[in-house]
């Protein structure tokens, strides 16, 4: 297995493989999503109730392969990804990615959209559901990442440069790490 870890066809094989296991692991609500069910609630009463796949929170990593697009590319909008900061690019959505996929070549996919075209999203299998709709940002660790820890440790080492000289400083900040 180790000698196929860098090949391109092994590494969709695995991103197609987790999403199939996604799709066969959430298999088992598609009965409640597809037709409302009867279920007694806490205050005596029967309601009519219709699941549904609620927001799946991820780093850009993940929201690249459960988006199944190509790294560096926004995984909720059209936006080119040498112009990310475009403001008026229409949102990424199922049918749209499969009428591209239905009218452009792989290659084309790869460089003019982004799309990975021989992945399946493991949302395809359920009707009301939308990866692109799905997703949403891991907020807590961009912020704790970002501007806590990230801007916690710059101010730390410039304060110990500035309070220990850079020798000093050096060898405090290698017995912290």
């Amino acid at each position: 297995m180790r000698e196929h870890t860098g090949k391109d066809s092994f590494c969709k094989f695995q991103h197609q493989l987790f999403h199939s296991s996604l799709g066969h692991i959430l298999k088992t609500f598609k009965p409640g999503i597809a037709k409302p069910q009867v279920v007694p609630f806490g205050d005596g009463h029967h309601w009519h109730v219709i699941y549904g796949i609620g927001p799946y929170i991820a780093d850009y990593e993940e929201q690249a392969l459960l988006t199944c697009i190509v790294c560096n590319w926004c995984p909720q909008c059209l936006a080119y990804c040498n112009n990310l900061d475009e403001n008026d690019t229409l949102q990424c959505c199922r049918d749209h990615t499969e009428i591209l996929i239905a009218k452009f070549s792989l290659a084309a996919l790869w460089e003019e959209y982004g799309i990975v075209g021989e992945l399946i999203p493991f949302t395809n299998d359920f009707l009301c559901a939308d990866i692109y709709e799905l997703i949403a940002p891991d907020l807590l660790h961009q912020i704790i990442k970002g501007a806590f820890k990230d801007h916690l440790v710059e101010w730390v080492e410039k304060y110990l440069h500035h309070t220990h000289g850079d020798v000093c400083a050096n060898e405090i900040l290698d017995d912290i790490d």
